[in-house]
């Protein structure tokens, strides 16, 4: 048996399948009654505002009442209003959570505690926050679906009758149980439930956790749904109804956040010229190699427009041709370590000095600290509980990747840049960017410099691109930072290679130009698995869905791909020449409207209007898959293997894409009907 999504003992066992099996169904029908004491639920308390809230909770706060089918038909009315509101109550709870959840984003991004805000230290204030989110719980999002409530009553009190015929069984034994009338039954279910709710601390802790854990899968589905997951510091503000410009704090006026400025739309903006781009592309692809015409490890850049070669090369060699072969080891050495993290340093820096700069050759300054918050780390928790700040080995990892930075020297031999509006080829040489001290002068970085700020401007090559017609800058979202550099080194370089193919197809709006899958391997770095290349495929399908999930991409299909292809000998070379289509979100859309071409003209390439219908038209058996695989802790190709089908295929199900056969709808109806009965 799989682990079950609920992390409780007991849960469910052979024992209880039969016990289920045979007396469950002569069980009458009840109603569980839960009525909230007034003040646990009026009191906006900070108490409430903690990393772990509970949102069911429990004993303490409510009064449990069982009551029978009978009894509830004979008061309908009465008992219709107690049941919403008790719904009401849990809605409250969850709008809380939700309130809690922006508070400590905002506080993680104003690196203040809330308590000290001059408006969300108000209790008042904080009331009247829950109040509005419980209006858009009861006006967006499912719970406003009577079903809804009902699918959750007949889940718990499956467990309840369950649990209780196991303590009754556990009593009186199975023999006594056999003799017993279904009123019998019925009456003992009766004592031995209200019991165990009055006097039964374990049982009622133990329903309790797993109502909670229930309504933390509904809790996930509204933040998703109202898009709060990765939300910017501006959408945060919006919703907690703040006015102020910067982060006031109590006694202090807290410098503007590094968020306001730089993040829009969960995204940063970079450089997209070709020499910005093919050396981003060079670091995250580690092509640099020893040269034997070259005295440093380089890499080739070319790309149509230009032609040249970045180098690793120390900044005292920078402009002389002096060679040395022990720098030339030690920064190859360097390069190979921190090739993923210099990358996502070098965005931080286009994007800061972009955010910031009046001019091209203006100097700013960023704190090594903005360099982490900017990769979505969060400062370690100070001895009260409170944000501290990172450790010294984050810091020196920053220094490192910085350094890398440093030592990049670009020489082209063909470069076109734009003067005065027309195309001009030129050499250029340089540095990517420029790190200088207090007196301007060119300042060492290596991991052990001890400070908390760099002053840098960008190198000759770049300062060409900043400035009249020429410039050019993209969207990046802010995930491809944030994703760890191991476990989602595919995600980060496919966000970052298709980033920039948006930019370059805003000009004509073709967003939905089919890529080329082995163009796309090739542009993350990455080979087919030969021996077993349904691995490379699962691998990328796993990617595109991860950036569907994180709203970094709006959907993703094959344009023509057959998937019996797929089960052919040699079918790997057929997968690497079809072509999928990338949709980019809406923002990214949006942002580049002012330079698209021809507004009004249609995009040669459309999704398939079958692929719009509404999830809600009909019961979507993809979505309820996903749930349940979700639950099961199970990847998609592990289900895919149990359901004897291609794990794209079983991926294009769940989004909605392809409607199963019918041979391959019955096997996915009977695996989840095997979860509901293993739960």
């Amino acid at each position: 048996m799989k682990k079950s999504y609920f992390n409780n003992d007991n849960v469910y066992s052979e024992n209880l399948k039969y016990l289920s099996s045979i007396w469950s169904e002569k069980i009458d029908n009840f109603y569980v009654l839960c009525i909230y004491d007034e003040g646990n639920f009026n009191n906006p308390s900070y108490r409430l505002f903690n990393n772990n809230i509970s949102i069911v909770e429990g004993s303490k706060s409510s009064n449990t009442f069982i009551i029978w089918e009978q009894s509830y038909q004979k008061n309908k009315d009465l008992f219709f209003k107690l049941r919403v509101a008790s719904r009401n109550e849990l809605m409250k709870q969850i709008a809380k959570y939700i309130v809690n959840y922006l508070l400590k984003e905002y506080e993680s991004y104003s690196s203040a505690p809330i308590e000290s805000h001059q408006i969300l230290n108000k209790k008042s204030y904080i009331s009247k926050l829950i109040e509005k989110f419980e209006i858009i719980l009861k006006r967006d999002t499912f719970l406003v679906n009577h079903r809804v409530w009902e699918d959750f009553c007949k889940w718990f009190k499956a467990y309840l009758i369950n649990w209780v015929l196991e303590d009754i069984q556990e009593s009186i034994g199975i023999p006594t149980m056999n003799t017993l009338n279904e009123k019998q039954l019925n009456e003992l279910f009766y004592h031995y439930i209200t019991k165990n709710f009055t006097e039964n601390n374990d049982f009622t802790v133990k329903f309790t956790n797993i109502i909670d854990d229930y309504v933390q899968k509904w809790v996930e589905k509204i933040i998703a749904s109202l898009k709060l997951k990765n939300i910017s510091i501006d959408k945060i503000i919006q919703l907690l109804e703040l006015t102020e410009d910067p982060i006031t704090i109590k006694g202090n006026n807290y410098q503007k956040d590094i968020y306001y400025t730089l993040i829009k739309d969960g995204c940063i903006r970079v450089m997209s010229n070709a020499p910005y781009q093919t050396v981003r592309e060079a670091l995250s692809l580690n092509r640099f190699q020893h040269n034997p015409s070259l005295p440093w490890p380089s890499a080739v850049l070319h790309n149509g427009v230009i032609d040249g070669v970045v180098q690793i090369k120390p900044i005292r060699f920078q402009k002389k041709a002096k060679n040395s072969d022990v720098p030339k080891v030690v920064s190859l050495k360097q390069i190979e370590r921190l090739f993923e993290l210099a990358v996502d340093v070098y965005d931080a820096l286009c994007s800061f000095y972009l955010s910031r700069a009046q001019h091209h050759s203006d100097i700013v300054e960023i704190r090594i600290d903005d360099l982490l918050a900017l990769r979505g780390l969060k400062p370690k928790l100070g001895g009260s509980g409170r944000r501290g700040g990172y450790e010294s080995e984050q810091r020196k990892n920053i220094l490192e990747a910085l350094s890398v930075i440093q030592k990049l020297w670009i020489s082209l031999e063909k470069a076109t840049v734009y003067e005065k509006g027309k195309p001009v080829q030129l050499k250029l040489e340089g540095s990517a960017f420029k790190f200088l001290d207090d007196r301007n002068k060119e300042q060492f970085i290596d991991r052990k410099l001890r400070v908390q700020t760099i002053r840098f401007t960008v190198g000759e090559v770049f300062e060409k691109y900043l400035y009249g017609t020429g410039r050019q800058i993209a969207l990046l979202p802010i995930q491809t930072l944030q994703y760890n550099v191991y476990r989602k080194k595919w995600e980060k370089k496919l966000i970052r290679y298709l980033s920039w193919r948006w930019r370059t197809q805003a000009r004509k709006g073709e967003y939905l130009q089919p890529h080329k899958i082995s163009t796309l391997l090739s542009a993350i770095g990455e080979k087919v698995n030969e021996r077993i290349p349904s691995r490379s495929r699962d691998r990328l399908e796993q990617a595109f869905d991860a950036l569907l999930e994180g709203e970094v991409i709006a959907s993703w299909q094959y344009e023509q791909w057959n998937e019996s292809i797929a089960s052919n000998k040699g079918w790997s070379r057929i997968w690497l020449n079809s072509t999928v289509i990338i949709e980019p979100p809406d923002a990214i859309k949006k942002h580049y409207i002012s330079i698209t071409k021809q507004r009004g003209k249609s995009n040669k390439f459309t999704i398939n209007p079958k692929y719009s219908k509404s999830i809600d038209d009909e019961r979507n058996i993809g979505k309820e898959l996903k749930v349940i695989r979700k639950d099961q802790k199970l990847t998609i190709s592990q289900l895919a293997e149990e359901l004897e089908i291609s794990a794209a295929y079983l991926s294009t199900i769940e989004r909605g894409i392809n409607i199963p056969s019918k041979r391959v709808e019955t096997r996915i109806i009977r695996w989840m009907y095997s979860y509901e009965i293993k739960k």
